[in-house]
């Protein structure tokens, strides 16, 4: 089946993403460090790569027909859920047979606390 994105899926992803970026940056901004400009760039390249770890694991696990561990919902999704490195990664998603597409509807990533 062919798998697409609704926009929504991705925004939940860069949603995500934006405030992983913005919550290291806001706590290795102003530290005074040497290397504070190489860390900073180092939390932005993190971000990147987990928009596109998540990214990809979806792609990889719903790419199999059929998909091994989906639970279906009441409102006639799908759900499936991994991990992404730690990170838990829940996708809704439907399918048009006919058509042999499957939709990303949504995503959810499992936000885990900054320890400070």
């Amino acid at each position: 089946m062919e798998l697409r994105f609704k926009e929504s899926a991705l925004a939940d992803v860069r949603s995500f993403v934006s405030h992983y970026e913005e919550a290291f940056l806001e706590l290795y901004r102003d530290t005074g460090l040497w290397s504070e400009e190489t860390i900073l760039e180092s939390v932005r390249g993190n971000a990147k790569q987990l928009f596109v770890d998540v990214y990809d694991a979806v792609a990889k696990h719903l790419e199999h027909h059929p998909v091994l561990g989906r639970k279906r919902t009441r409102g006639g999704w799908y759900e499936l859920s991994f991990h992404v490195g730690s990170r838990l990664v829940i996708v809704y998603y439907s399918e048009e047979r006919k058509a042999d597409v499957r939709w990303v509807e949504s995503i959810t990533i499992d936000r885990k606390p900054i320890i400070f």
